[in-house]
């Protein structure tokens, strides 16, 4: 069954899910499976700001860059 997830925090995303699409501004910057696109590049575009993205035992985090 599908499912759609809408969240700002990354450690929600449940270790089952395959694709995603980040969005910032308004508009899609990045979209297809998971592992390419829930990066720190994107995130960091979409927020504005330098984010660090990690995945460890199928679980991510986010942090911010100084």
């Amino acid at each position: 069954t599908p499912m759609v997830l809408v969240t700002h925090h990354v450690e929600e995303i449940p270790a089952s899910f395959t694709h995603a699409l980040v969005m910032g501004k308004g508009r899609v910057l990045a979209s297809g499976p998971i592992e390419e696109t829930i990066t720190s590049a994107s995130l960091s575009e979409a927020a504005g700001i330098g984010v660090t993205v990690e995945r460890r035992d199928g679980r991510w985090s986010a942090r911010a860059t100084p």
